[in-house]
């Protein structure tokens, strides 16, 4: 071992200590657990329901009745699915419209438009009795398709079927013999009505065998009841509450549920003392109320923390926009600075979490997705602090070190050890050869320890291991510097050669 190695090693532990103060310097404490997140009072289905005024938007009712003969034979079937029909049509909302139809050989409308005062009125309308001579059922579907069908039109539509008996058509009618490609051109119309409106289809059997389920081949979502006639009059009555959300579905998906953040054009400087910023946030809701909590403020490569005045802001359809202070403190710290002022730019970040009061309704009840995107806005920001760190200095005076360590160490690093051997130098008036013995990584000739044994230069040997010129493995190849005569001198010696100069000075490496 050299004394170059030797010190090289003695160095090492100094680098290692360096290096570990330096990362207990630049250590930080762990960030502080993130609050938990802020959620609005959600507010019940009826709420909502009063709120959206649902009774302002129309739907559509199209009412089937069979008024064929088997209706009034017995029982009075005709009787009971007027009476049935009563709670609901009294309690529509003035503004929807009913599409009332008595079927037998075709079907025939007997009331079309707005509900208004009419209401259950609209069933006088009716045949006094039942005496139709067939039943086409799919020629009444098909008139219901022709309501709903309507183009542009994308409110809520009920479709309410009662029959007591079988699909039994005309001679002269399409739904006749083979009707199932008629029944299929139905159904592919109904799909591309369901795809722009809630279309809801109810089958009301009045008796123990009819064809109610072929409202079920053409709409979608279709419910076909198994109840007594005594009981569908309490179940039809229902019908109106699960429009009422269709409606208020309806209403929501055509809102766009997003709220939109603004700062000040000036921006923000920040300094060692708090500031005060003031967001403005918009709701772009026509209908729900909007909130927006979780206000976090960020400004690149500082530490902050915001105290907003309220936890949260409330936008709703009347007062759609609103503003609020934000108190921003940067966190202190208790590590010594040097040196004058510095001032970085930067940008500002002011971000919130968009929910709403209704979430749950929306997602549970109204059965729409609401997955608002958070509310943000930028702004140039500008943070001045007091000089730099002390750590920033010590790291400097480490990385320092260890550069000027490693421009030392890495060259000599790529010499290798001479073992044994010699190099025999021969200058012309010189009567025999000098012979320089070798070991360590450098060697100084001729040694100050032997006599200079006639020899008239001097130099320096090194060596590095190199591929062998012929064969495989590798070999040792001296590096000689050698000066004589204020001249230098570089010859590159590999074992058992002779390398001649001009003025007849010749080295030989013997390994």
């Amino acid at each position: 071992m050299t004394h170059l190695d030797r010190a090289y090693r003695k160095l090492l532990p100094l680098f290692a200590a360096t290096l570990a103060v330096a990362v207990n310097v630049l250590s930080v404490p762990a960030a502080p657990a993130v609050p938990a997140r802020f959620a609005p009072a959600q507010a019940g289905l009826a709420e909502v329901l009063r709120d959206l005024r649902v009774d302002r938007l129309p739907a559509d009712y199209v009412v089937l009745v069979d008024v064929s003969s088997s209706m009034q034979d017995g029982a009075d079937l005709y009787r009971a699915a007027k009476d049935a029909l009563r709670p609901l049509l009294a309690e529509l909302d003035p503004v929807d419209r009913l599409h009332l139809f008595a079927f037998a050989n075709r079907p025939d409308p007997k009331f079309s438009g707005a509900v208004g005062g009419v209401g259950a009125g609209a069933l006088d309308r009716m045949p006094g009795t039942a005496d139709g001579t067939a039943t086409d059922i799919g020629a009444a579907i098909e008139a219901a398709l022709d309501i709903v069908e309507e183009a542009g039109n994308t409110d809520p539509a009920t479709v309410i079927l009662l029959t007591d008996g079988r699909h039994d058509p005309p001679v002269n009618s399409r739904y006749a013999g083979n009707a199932s490609p008629a029944f299929a051109r139905l159904t592919e119309r109904a799909r591309r009505v369901e795809q722009r409106r809630n279309v809801r289809a109810y089958g009301v059997p009045l008796a123990g065998r009819t064809d109610v389920q072929l409202l079920d081949e053409v709409f979608e979502n279709t419910i076909l009841m198994d109840l007594p006639p005594d009981q569908v009059g309490s179940y039809l009555d229902r019908i109106r509450g699960r429009v009422a959300v269709q409606k208020a579905a309806a209403y929501v998906a055509r809102d766009q549920l997003t709220a939109t953040a603004a700062l000040p054009p000036g921006g923000l400087t920040v300094g060692a003392e708090p500031v005060e910023i003031v967001a403005r946030f918009r709701s772009s809701a026509t209908r729900v109320p909007i909130t927006v909590g979780d206000l976090r403020v960020e400004i690149d490569g500082v530490e902050l923390r915001a105290v907003p005045e309220r936890p949260e802001v409330l936008l709703t359809p009347a007062e759609p926009e609103q503003e609020v202070r934000i108190r921003v403190e940067p966190v202190t710290t208790t590590e010594r600075r040097i040196g004058g002022e510095r001032t970085r730019d930067g940008e500002l970040r002011v971000t919130g979490t968009v929910d709403s009061p209704w979430r749950d309704v929306i997602t549970r009840d109204l059965e729409l997705a609401f997955t608002p995107a958070p509310a943000s806005a930028t702004a140039p920001a500008r943070h001045t602090t007091t000089g730099f760190p002390i750590w920033l200095l010590v790291l400097v005076l480490v990385l320092l070190v260890i550069a000027v360590g490693l421009a030392f160490y890495l060259p000599a690093r790529r010499w290798k050890a001479m073992g044994s051997g010699s190099l025999s130098i021969s200058e012309p008036e010189q009567k025999g050869p000098y012979r320089q013995p070798l070991s360590g990584r450098t060697v100084r000739f001729p040694s100050p320890l032997v006599r200079r044994g006639g020899l008239s230069g001097s130099g320096t040997v090194r060596a590095r291991r190199l591929r062998r010129e012929t064969g495989s493995g590798r070999e040792l190849v001296l590096y000689v510097d050698y000066r004589r005569d204020g001249k230098r001198h570089r010859v590159t010696c590999r074992p058992r050669q002779t390398e001649s100069l001009r003025d007849g000075t010749t080295f030989t490496y013997q390994p």
